[in-house]
């Protein structure tokens, strides 16, 4: 039996912690290798990151230090300031967790990737053969691949700055997105339907999804479930394709969506993943929602709201299937276990 409490907590967490950062790649010329040896690197090897580790603790101290450094060794540089800061962004403020958007040549194509560990020194470093030269390094794991013109609008926003590395993380809703279509950030649980149609949207689909807040008002009313009708907000990308972003503190009510859509677009709460064959709704919670959807919701409704899903081609999150299965992989493994 999976209830809708354990299906939270296979929901991906973001930390509140967590930095977001863009690591330019020398106009794409290290893309393909940042990429694929999963790194990313910023030059000026004369300032090791040794060095940099022996300046002072406080961050503004430490850049002052820096900056006559650079001074020194790089006398013709018009901002020596702008490098030191770079530096120290790289080698003391990108922390372990964080997330990186490397872009490639034009910012065409983009890789969302997290920082592994902390920055180390590449000795196999050989200038001249085509490969990155620079020596301070920080590893990291591809997390996406996805192209510039996949994110929202506002979002292209943060490529027009040209520094080595940025600091972005005013766009973190934007890429937290593009992760993922179901997680949790600072007690608030997002739901992410992406729209994928490229035609006008009409807005008889917008009234149509409305009706899943509509039943689940009904339900957790039956069901005696903590609900207020203002709980949840809507963040609307105006844009065909684009997405319908759901945030609320209350993380059943934001779950009970998922399980609708899930319900409205698979005919049931029933899941292939592979050779596994998973029905949701055996018991408890979800057989309960189940039962309300066929006693309480007419047949009209329901079409409606499948007519919406289909003419936006908004597809089942699917971060939440994969808790399901995340999840009925543990009961198996404890089962068998047992």
């Amino acid at each position: 039996m999976i209830t809708i409490e354990q299906l939270n907590d296979y929901v991906q967490k973001v930390q509140e912690s967590t930095g977001y950062w863009m690591v330019r790649t020398m106009g794409g010329d290290y893309y393909e290798e940042f990429d694929k040896e999963g790194f990313v690197a910023i030059g000026y090897n004369e300032i090791t990151r040794h060095e940099i580790n022996k300046l002072d603790a406080d961050w503004n101290k430490a850049n002052v230090q820096l900056r006559e450094k650079v001074k020194k060794l790089f006398p013709d540089v018009p901002r020596p300031g702008h490098i030191a800061s770079q530096l120290l962004r790289f080698c003391r403020s990108i922390k372990p967790g964080d997330l990186i958007l490397v872009p490639s040549h034009s910012s065409y194509r983009v890789s969302i990737c997290r920082v592994t560990g902390s920055v180390y020194d590449e000795a196999n470093v050989k200038d001249g053969n085509g490969k990155c030269p620079f020596i301070k390094r920080l590893p990291i794991e591809v997390v996406k691949h996805t192209t510039r013109l996949d994110l929202p609008p506002k979002a292209q926003l943060m490529f027009n700055s040209r520094h080595p590395i940025s600091d972005i993380s005013g766009y973190a809703p934007y890429l937290d997105n593009a992760i993922s279509d179901f997680y949790s950030k600072s007690d608030e649980f997002h739901l992410v339907l992406k729209i994928n149609t490229t035609k006008d949207v009409s807005t008889y689909s917008f009234y149509a999804l409305d009706k899943i807040f509509g039943i689940i008002d009904g339900f957790c009313g039956e069901q005696n479930i903590a609900n207020q009708k203002n709980d949840v907000i809507l963040k609307v990308q105006m844009e065909s394709p684009g997405n319908l972003h759901f945030i609320s503190s209350n993380k059943i009510k934001i779950a009970i969506a998922a399980l609708i859509i899930l319900a409205i677009n698979g005919g049931g709460f029933k899941l292939d993943y592979g050779d596994m064959h998973i029905d949701l709704s055996t018991n408890g919670f979800i057989k309960n929602l189940s039962e309300y959807l066929d006693r309480k919701t007419d047949r009209e409704t329901k079409e409606s709201i499948k007519n919406a899903l289909d003419s936006l081609e908004i597809n089942t999150p699917k971060a939440f299937q994969d808790a399901a299965v995340e999840l009925y992989k543990a009961q198996n493994n404890a089962r068998n276990k047992y």
